[in-house]
């Protein structure tokens, strides 16, 4: 018989390091158990425990005790002998020296809660209330233009005697828990459990289309020159095209009319403010005259917010679905009021909006994504959202902590001006490598480039991840060139791009073991964010897609020459050369609005195919760690 106390007392004694798959289900298990039963707060509990379990802590911890182990500037004074003090006491570069250390220590030491400021925020916790109490404490530190929000696939028993292939191919229900949203922290998380029917073909169709992708194009080019191998190979890429198509279609229509959720707070400035304060007043005063609970107030106030972004298909159906958890008896009339107060808010917004473009831009959205529902596409929900991902609240914590000092108004702040470059190193990508070669020494000719040249790991340690900024472009994540234990041991403050093919998507060491991308051991290392992508992608595409995000994110020294955009696309393409567009001889100085300060709004731009337009060429991109605004190129507009 299972005796529920006895387990969880056996799996508390656990620590990090010996957890595995059956903690992880375990937690699974009583986060179902406790939405079933109405306990929606203890459900989220449990769901926020079992997307930390999966992380590898051995490494980390192991990182943080060396780091630990280094003396501190009073600790080496002491241990001085009366000579060395001596020496000391007349030598002006040792005591600029210690000066420096101590107020480095200064600048880095805060007061520490042990509790909430551990790696661990629940260790302490049994009590799941305690728990829920303490996961409201920590998103209410977080930055209050972010909204998180945690995606995390239900209980399955097969999982822990499964292969990764057959757990992500499993049927199952999700749950999305806003742990920030438009209210916070007036009001407390909130979750919805989505089990519809067409998941269970979802989640299938999921777990082989990379692979599908891949049998379509892993071709040897000398078998495609005659035209009927030509014909075959574009028809099949078309055929994966629409494919994809309809699984994003899928993926929207299983979350409709709820796909609202996955857009940020508006941009703050007076206007905007103002017009969310009444609007949300009208939502409480709906909300108390209809005895709507915090739950209906918190995803009507999300729809209100952002009700111009609302079809009014979607917005009828939000309104009969909100309401039929009502407990009052006119239904159809309260319905109606909820699809009018909805038509009103979307009017007010769009007039705001034509007033004012900076009304219609949104702050950053955090995903906190199940490892299991990593490979789906979640920012097609909302596509011109600006969006990061990363694997559990704790990771997201952890980074929030260290980078605290750097983030202003939901932005980890950069200032990019010069940076390092691994491109091709293997040297068999002959054209991607002579494409991305041009762009680098036209764009960014005063960084450091190495050009098909296979690193070692002491360039990885001591000079890629100590730039402000590092470009990886060739086969995979670069994780083939550095050992995942030293990059553990460094800490990385710069930003990372990854345009490899699969370059961060999160792949199984095993039957049964924690799913990791290149980007988790980064964010170990304390990176606060690292580009990359979900899928293979093809070669051409992904020199364009890179060229085109660096570029708008990065300014050259030279500001008198043509913008990347009004570069002759087909020519640098097909032979590496960077030219104008015919007849076009503006420069960059001519075009001011060119550079852009948030990456994840770049990123977004991708997403909704502003780069590439076919599908399976803009979805793939992927921003995970902390958004960033690089102010070297663009002053925040606050």
């Amino acid at each position: 018989m299972f005796d529920a106390e006895a387990t969880e007392k056996e799996l508390r004694s656990l620590t990090s390091v010996q957890v595995g798959p059956e903690t992880k289900e375990y937690n699974l298990l009583r986060a179902d158990e406790e939405y079933r039963n109405g306990n929606e707060k203890d459900s989220i509990y449990y769901q926020v425990r079992a997307l930390f379990q999966c992380a590898d802590m051995r490494l980390l911890t192991e990182a943080q005790e060396l780091e630990n182990q280094l003396p501190n500037a009073s600790e080496i004074l002491l241990e001085a002998t009366p000579k060395e003090k001596a020496d000391y006491k007349r030598n002006k570069f040792l005591q600029n020296i210690l000066n420096y250390q101590l107020k480095l220590e200064e600048r880095t030491t805060t007061p520490k809660n042990t509790v909430i400021d551990s790696l661990d925020f629940l260790q302490d916790v049994q009590d799941p209330k305690l728990g829920y109490a303490r996961i409201t404490e920590v998103c209410q530190q977080l930055p209050e233009e972010w909204c998180v929000l945690q995606l995390c696939k239900s209980f399955n028993a097969a999982t822990t005697y499964s292969t990764f292939c057959e757990i992500a191919a499993a049927n199952g229900d999700i749950y999305v828990s806003l742990l920030r949203h438009c209210r916070s922290p007036e009001l407390e998380p909130t979750c919805l459990h989505f089990n519809n029917d067409a998941l269970g073909s979802l989640f299938k169709e999921y777990s082989t289309m990379v692979e599908r992708f891949r049998r379509v194009v892993t071709v040897d080019p000398l078998a495609v020159k005659d035209q009927e191998s030509k014909a075959k190979y574009w028809k099949e890429l078309h055929a994966f095209e629409d494919y994809l198509k309809k699984l994003i279609a899928d993926l929207n229509s299983v979350f409709m009319p709820y796909c609202f959720m996955f857009l940020g707070k508006r941009y703050a400035d007076a206007a905007v403010q103002q017009q969310t304060k009444l609007i949300f007043d009208r939502v409480d005063e709906f909300c108390v005259e209809h005895r709507w609970n915090n739950h209906q107030r918190i995803l009507l106030s999300q729809a209100a917010l952002h009700a111009n972004r609302l079809p009014h298909d979607q917005m009828k159906q939000l309104s009969y679905e909100l309401n039929s958890n009502s407990n009052n008896n006119n239904n159809e009339t309260e319905a109606l009021l909820v699809y009018e107060l909805l038509k009103s808010c979307a009017t007010k917004w769009q007039k705001l909006e034509q007033r004012q473009q900076l009304a219609a831009k949104r702050f950053p959205i955090i995903l906190v994504v199940d490892e299991r529902l990593d490979h789906m596409h979640w920012e097609q929900l909302a596509p011109m959202q600006e969006c990061t991902r990363i694997k559990s609240l704790h990771s997201l914590w952890r980074l929030f902590k260290y980078h605290k000092a750097k983030i202003q108004h939901g932005y980890y702040m950069v200032d990019i001006k010069k940076g390092i470059t691994l491109i091709n190193p293997d040297a068999d990508l002959q054209n991607s490598g002579r494409r991305l070669r041009s762009f680098l020494e036209y764009w960014l000719s005063h960084w450091q480039h190495m050009f098909e040249t296979v690193p070692t790991e002491q360039f990885m340690i001591e000079k890629a991840f100590k730039a402000d900024c590092f470009v990886y472009a060739g086969h995979g994540s670069s994780l083939q060139y550095v050992s995942s234990r030293l990059i553990y041991r460094n800490r990385i403050q710069g930003v990372i791009f990854l345009f490899g093919c699969d370059s961060t998507r999160v792949l199984s060491s095993g039957l049964y073991s924690a799913l990791y991308g290149a980007q988790d051991y980064y964010h170990g290392a304390l990176c606060p964010t690292v580009v990359g992508t979900l899928m293979p992608a093809l070669d051409g595409n992904m020199d364009n897609v890179s060229a085109n995000i660096l570029s708008q994110w990065i300014a050259p020294v030279e500001k008198q020459i043509i913008p990347w955009t009004s570069i002759d696309r087909a020519a640098w393409v097909s032979q590496g050369t960077v030219k104008a567009l015919k007849g076009n001889s503006d420069t960059l100085e001519q075009h001011l609005d060119y550079h852009t300060g948030s990456l994840s709004a770049i990123l977004a731009n991708v997403q909704m195919g502003k780069v590439e337009p076919k599908i399976y060429n803009c979805c793939v991109y992927v921003c995970r760690g902390l958004p960033v605004w690089n102010a070297a190129v663009e002053e925040l507009p606050f």
